[in-house]
């Protein structure tokens, strides 16, 4: 099975993305993760059709093992305002770069149909992911601002992510009347449908010690939130009761994690220090 292309261009330079490269590699750890990048991009093309991705890749080490596990933190720029990520098991390189979900759907499509079509019957593991795919990276000036630091965080409360299915639901009809040529009414996103504290505000039963940490931080969900979470299909459709999202609060960011995703929303213009 041939891929997009395998060999670096000699005109390439690994310096990341705030220096010059032509091209950007990714590597796939299994197919899964090919296949969950593709979804990622497919959602983020159906809000933004010239929608941006930026790749952060980092080694983790697993808690009490020498060994150390390459992963990517992928982000969106959504519309609606909040930057959308997702932790996959790839890598990128150069190791911050930006690229468009457009080039990302299509290896995506292309690897999954190239492998339907082929006679091997494990096509659909191995081939589409022994060799990386090479897409164009886009100039960082698509990307202006900084991404949030990703630990520190201290966790608010949980809300039941079928409250959040209920508002965008509720809020899509109200918008289907109002809507004008330039889509959502701003007066819509930046309503304020949940107000989250420690002191149990949407808190899901059985969420365990997770859930005896909330701190006494307060966070205002407004409806940008609500679309960015479930636009990017970061929570099932139709979610169990129990199923929670967690809200997490630093600064002047608030993070809302689903179990396919995250958003992060800087209330205003607030300085955090960038990922290192």
């Amino acid at each position: 099975m041939s891929h997009d292309s395998v060999t670096p261009s000699s005109g390439t330079s690994g310096s990341g993305i705030f220096g010059r490269t032509n091209s950007v590699e990714l590597t796939f750890d299994t197919s899964a993760a090919l296949k969950n990048l593709g979804v990622l991009a497919h959602k983020a093309l159906a809000i933004d059709d010239g929608a941006l991705m930026r790749f952060r890749t980092r080694d983790i080490e697993a808690p009490g093992q020498e060994s150390t596990t390459v992963l990517s933190q992928v982000w969106v720029k959504t519309p609606f305002g909040p930057l959308a990520t997702r932790t996959l098991p790839l890598t990128a390189n150069p190791d911050d770069v930006i690229v468009s979900a457009s080039d990302v759907k299509e290896i995506a499509v292309r690897a999954f149909a190239q492998a339907k079509s082929s006679d091997d019957a494990e096509a659909d593991q191995a081939p589409v992911t022994a060799l990386p795919y090479r897409i164009p990276a886009q100039s960082s000036a698509g990307w202006p601002g900084f991404l949030p630091v990703l630990d520190g965080w201290e966790v608010v409360d949980y809300v039941p992510a079928t409250a959040f299915r209920t508002l965008e639901k509720q809020a899509r009809a109200v918008a289907t009347e109002s809507s004008g040529p330039l889509g959502l009414p701003t007066s819509l996103l930046d309503q304020k449908v949940l107000s989250v504290t420690g002191a149990g505000v949407g808190a899901v039963a059985g969420a365990g010690a997770a859930a005896a940490q909330a701190s006494a931080s307060e966070v205002d969900v407004t409806m940008r939130d609500v679309f960015a979470l479930c636009s990017m299909g970061f929570i099932p459709e139709s979610p169990d009761e129990r199923e929670p999202v967690r809200v997490s609060a630093k600064g002047r960011w608030h993070r809302l994690d689903g179990r396919f995703g995250s958003v992060f929303t800087m209330e205003s213009f607030g300085v955090l220090p960038i990922v290192g």
